[in-house]
């Protein structure tokens, strides 16, 4: 079992084809509330990846969650960032994958090119660590403002044309693309208004 990624929150392992994230002690926390938090964070996280896998949407397959619930065992999908590799023509689909996900009431919490896989011509999106179920349009509509603000600053000579691509595709594939949509302006309206404050 190889050590591949080392964060803040879990330490991510590989193991043939399989990945093993572990959710890490916060030794600062006092234990009872640091194994709740880890014990609900990693179960929440797994019926994430769960649902929407089940229902057919670009993710690792879970394969199981340790018993003590510190571990997500998962598919292996290869480390090919869209970050590192970055192409317009997976962006379409970024935003109809980001519309069934909200459909489902699937909020990625840190939808960033860092955490989407290019596999076989496709791409998957990856570490929902800070997901969550909702199916509040203010929830969505933050979801793509993260995404917005990434491609922005990441990506920024294909920005326009990037974020055009992955709106024509959420609108295509949204239940309620309007009334996120709507909510993304009030979002970036309050924000405005708080840095000219």
């Amino acid at each position: 079992m190889k050590l591949v990624y080392s964060g803040a929150e879990s330490n991510i392992y590989r193991d043939k084809g399989k990945i093993i994230k572990y959710r890490i002690k916060k030794h600062y926390r006092i234990k009872e509330i640091d194994d709740k938090l880890r014990y609900s964070r990693t179960k929440l996280e797994f019926n994430l990846l769960k649902k929407a896998y089940e229902n057919r949407i670009n993710v690792p397959q879970p394969i199981k969650i340790s018993k003590d619930k510190t571990k997500i065992i998962m598919s292996y999908l290869g480390d090919k960032t869209l970050k590192s590799h970055f192409s317009i023509k997976y962006i379409y689909k970024v935003g109809e994958i980001t519309a069934k996900m909200h459909n489902l009431g699937i909020i990625h919490g840190d939808l960033t090119t860092a955490n989407m896989i290019i596999r076989g011509g496709d791409i998957f999106i990856i570490d929902f660590g800070l997901g969550f179920f909702s199916q509040k349009s203010e929830d969505k509509a933050t979801d793509i403002f993260l995404f917005k603000n990434a491609l922005k600053a990441r990506h920024t000579k294909y920005y326009k044309e990037a974020y055009k691509q992955f709106i024509n595709g959420y609108k295509r594939y949204s239940n309620s693309p309007d009334e996120v949509i709507s909510r993304l302006k009030e979002i970036e309206e309050r924000r405005r208004y708080i840095k000219q404050s």
